[in-house]
């Protein structure tokens, strides 16, 4: 062997750390603007370790409350806060933690004046560190899966997904994936239903909303559920534990009324008539903003469509309650959220995209390990888009209050980024304190391209130009079809916007480049602003493709 081969062949064992080390390293290397969401987490991690429940104390600094017998309590899940308890202390020990400058004042002065350093320091221990561990063990069982597109899937999930962005900020979407999809690896490998149990227990205390996640996992645990629900009651402890110091109560959450209005204490509650944890009666056309819109999961991330034919392939080949379990917890994280009463509210708030469901990305990414291997290319084009869209956000600070995600283009064009660790430095935070982001960025983008295993062929390089054509689509033309919605209080724009998104779909499976060609008048404005006359003329193009495609069979049909 050639000393080139003994150099390369090391270096080549070395690049898949080296490209989830990037990962990390992306996610941990800006500090976001300070909010709510964050705020009500870094207030009950210092209230659970001054030994109360209570946030009385900092009420002022977030509006994510929800009071109760006058006493505030953040509208969390505990457990998140009461794993970052003892890394503040062992930070207050260190003298580590900086002061709020605005402490004493009322919201939102005291909210804005909470250091952004403070709540970066405590995110590394609370969400980058479990979000560390989550692209290990999906790169582990896609290797197991589909030997070599572990990397491939594990750098998709943390750059080309909301993975991204949320693994920057204090929020429990991150860590409670990491524990709800290590309950499914448990269970995928047919190791201990009980401890499955207790991670998916776990993953509700640390973020109630995967309750669905743990109902799904119970009926894919089948024959072991009963020992799978055992120890998901054990895994709900600290949520017990909670109701129980807080309130006298195990079963009382502090979830159980919305806090959203800011007011008096930081936050009153508002008089929402709902049925639990905000929801209200079923809004299917929110279902669908939640997929399509400026912040839609296929508009900014469409390379989680891949995951789509990926159930397809699992169910050809034999993983048809994995294939089953995965689609059916996409659908019902859907319908769970479209119960919520608006859209702001199902999409989380000042977000860049419908936070809720980042518990469903790691399942989404296992899914594409399959069409990695069929389809490198494809999924190569559309995980490139979503990356640079997550880069684009997460850059240029993610928290938006509308769809108005141009607003991110403007910042980058103004040079106008997120801070970052070199910002700590006094350099400020411009083009030089972002660099090494997009840096790290590249190399991992880089080097899961480099160990995937490309095998592509004609087809697939058809499939990702059809793809790239779709995408192009529908980002836009089903966002204007759902704005004039929301203007008009009508739902032909949604009718339209899901006609062309199974006509999209069709025509890159079957390679109907045709039928992507007549979808070009949805790009352009005067189109969608008339959302009656785009819907007569998505139905009309289906009925004609659906037409051309059928008329041929029953013509064979026949002659047989």
């Amino acid at each position: 062997m050639s000393a080139a081969a003994f150099s390369v062949c090391p270096m080549r064992r070395w690049l898949p750390l080296i490209a989830l080390g990037c990962v990390v390293l992306a996610w941990a290397w800006p500090l976001q603007s300070v909010g709510c969401g964050q705020n009500a987490h870094y207030a009950a991690t210092r209230s659970f370790a001054e030994g109360h429940p209570d946030v009385d104390r900092y009420a002022q600094e977030t509006c994510d409350l929800v009071k109760r017998d006058g006493h505030f309590y953040a509208a969390k899940g505990p457990l998140l806060d009461f794993w970052s308890a003892p890394w503040y202390l062992l930070l207050h020990a260190a003298h580590a933690v900086p002061a709020n400058l605005h402490a004493g004042e009322r919201y939102p002065a005291a909210m804005l004046g909470v250091p952004q350093r403070a709540v970066w320091q405590i995110a590394l221990w609370a969400v980058v560190l479990p979000g560390a561990l989550l692209l290990v063990l999906l790169r582990r069982l896609s290797d197991e899966v589909e030997p070599g597109t572990g990397v491939a899937t594990a750098v998709i999930l943390g750059l080309g997904t909301l993975t991204f962005p949320f693994a920057t900020l204090l929020f429990a979407h991150v860590p409670a994936a990491l524990l709800g999809f290590a309950a499914f690896a448990l269970l995928f490998r047919g190791r201990s239903a009980f401890l499955a149990g207790v991670c998916a227990g776990l993953a509700v205390s640390t973020d109630l909303p995967l309750l669905v996640v743990a109902a799904a996992l119970l009926v894919y645990a089948w024959r072991r559920a009963p020992r799978y629900a055992l120890g998901a009651v054990v895994g709900a402890a600290p949520l017990f534990a909670f109701g129980l110091w807080a309130f006298g109560d195990p079963f009382r959450l502090a979830y159980a009324g919305a806090a959203i209005d800011p007011g008096a204490g930081g936050a009153e509650q508002a008089p929402v008539h709902n049925l639990f944890y905000t929801l209200t009666s079923p809004h299917p056309h929110i279902a669908v903003q939640m997929l399509l819109t400026r912040r839609g999961l296929l508009v900014l991330t469409p390379v989680v469509a891949a995951a789509g034919a990926g159930v397809v392939l699992w169910w050809r080949r034999g993983l048809r309650r994995e294939a089953a379990l995965i689609a059916g917890l996409t659908v019902a994280e859907l319908v769970w959220h479209a119960f919520r009463p608006t859209y702001e509210l199902a999409l989380g708030g000042w977000v860049p995209g419908p936070r809720f469901l980042v518990p469903l990305m790691p399942f989404l990414c296992f899914a594409i390990a399959p069409v990695l291997r069929r389809a490198p290319l494809t999924v190569g084009a559309l995980g490139a888009i979503s990356v640079a869209s997550m880069t684009i956000a997460t850059a240029a600070e993610p928290l938006l209050p509308d769809d108005h995600t141009t607003h991110w283009l403007a910042r980058i064009r103004d040079g106008n980024f997120a801070s970052t660790v070199l910002s700590l430095t006094g350099i400020g935070h411009g083009w030089l304190a972002i660099l090494p982001l997009f840096v790290f960025v590249a190399v991992a983008y880089a080097i899961a391209a480099a160990t995937a295993p490309v095998r592509w062929s004609p087809r697939d390089a058809q499939w990702a130009i059809a793809s790239v054509a779709a995408w192009v689509v529908l980002q836009a033309g089903a966002p204007k079809l759902l704005r004039v919605d929301d203007l008009v209080r009508q739902s032909w724009g949604a009718i339209a916007a899901l006609i062309v998104l199974a006509v999209a779909v069709w025509a890159v499976v079957e390679l109907r480049l045709l039928a992507l060609v007549l979808l070009a008048p949805f790009v352009v404005a005067s189109v969608d602003d008339h959302t009656k006359w785009a819907l007569l003329y998505a139905v009309l193009l289906l009925a004609a493709l659906t037409t051309r495609s059928v008329l041929p069979r029953m013509r064979r049909v026949s002659w047989r």
